[in-house]
């Protein structure tokens, strides 16, 4: 109530469009029941930024796939959720977040070997290529990210943070995990002879209609805790029932 400008230009990618991180065109159409679209859009309210990624079915229900991709991002966010503390690296709860990606690739069946195995390779930077949040506040991606003298990482996924610092109380940070079937992505690691054997490709082939799930909360670090100020509905179970409620409308 009361935000009525948009923070940002808004990101709405159907099907394999949701695996373009800042996917901008917005114009196709939306008329395959298979499909997700993923939508990325938050107000300014008192020059104050939102920032919120949802995710929902084209149909009344994810297929099967879907669901998978859909559960192990939520999955990581709130590993990614419970793991935030004042004092704590953020750099380690992407890594966290970035283990349970690749456990779930590999329970999948997407991955082969152990959580070790495609962890040494950097597998799980294929499919979770960007960082898993950033400051916000009087600006979307908001100042105060990289003190002075702290260097970027070059490994994959670490390199792309935007935030790398420990948590302090008060600040307002956003959790956006996400799993993405990226075309440029899939050729490269599926060409290096590093990466390609720990890929089982029949089954990856099955998931890359999915495109992407990101899943984004905009959450104050608290002395105890978070305060998270985003309640849009996230569970499978809400999403697909405020579907089944709209196409009965």
């Amino acid at each position: 109530r009361g935000g009525v400008h948009q923070a940002y230009g808004g990101i709405v990618g159907r099907g394999t469009n949701a695996a373009i991180l800042h996917y901008t065109k917005n114009d196709a159409e939306i008329n395959r029941n298979s499909d997700v679209v993923l939508v990325d859009a938050g107000c300014e309210y008192r020059d104050y930024a939102s920032d919120i990624t949802r995710v929902f079915p084209v149909g009344l229900k994810f297929t099967e796939e879907a669901r998978a991709i859909y559960q192990l991002v939520l999955d990581m966010q709130k590993g990614a959720l419970n793991a935030i503390k004042v004092g704590v690296e953020w750099e380690d709860i992407h890594r966290l977040a970035n283990r349970i990606c690749g456990q779930g690739l590999i329970d999948l069946g997407i991955l082969r070997g152990s959580l070790q195995d495609v962890l040494d390779r950097q597998l799980p930077a294929v499919f979770f290529p960007h960082g898993l949040g950033h400051s916000i506040g009087l600006d979307v991606h908001d100042v105060a990210g990289y003190p002075e003298g702290v260097p970027r990482i070059s490994e994959p996924g670490l390199r792309n943070l935007r935030m790398r610092r420990k948590l302090q109380a008060g600040m307002v940070v956003t959790v956006e995990p996400g799993c993405y079937f990226v075309s440029a992505l899939l050729r490269q690691a599926l060409a290096d002879p590093e990466q390609a054997p720990w890929i089982d490709q029949a089954v990856l082939e099955k998931y890359i209609p999915v495109g992407g799930v990101r899943i984004e909360d905009s959450v104050v670090v608290l002395e105890n805790g978070i305060d998270n100020l985003t309640t849009a509905p996230k569970e499978i179970a809400e999403v697909e029932a405020i579907r089944q409620k709209a196409s009965a409308q």
